[in-house]
């Protein structure tokens, strides 16, 4: 999907505090299914190790900038 799509599943955790204790703990796949994410969005979102909501926001905005940029419309 896009990057629009894993910000979004992170402003939604930071207005719900349900949504992101799932995140963190375990239900994480509960929540992914909310979003249009890729397979390999997902993959490594289910990688993420983290006890805050700061640390996996971080550990996936070091994942995105290793990310190739891509045109509009071409993923």
């Amino acid at each position: 999907m896009s990057e629009m799509a894993l910000r979004s599943l992170i402003a939604h955790a930071v207005v719900d505090n349900n949504l992101c204790a799932k995140l963190l703990d375990g239900q994480r796949e509960q929540v992914l299914e909310q979003f249009e994410l890729s397979d390999s969005e997902r993959m490594v979102l289910q990688q993420i190790r983290a006890a805050s909501l700061q640390g996996f926001a971080a550990q996936l905005d070091a994942w995105l900038k290793t990310r190739p940029i891509v045109a509009i419309g071409a993923e």
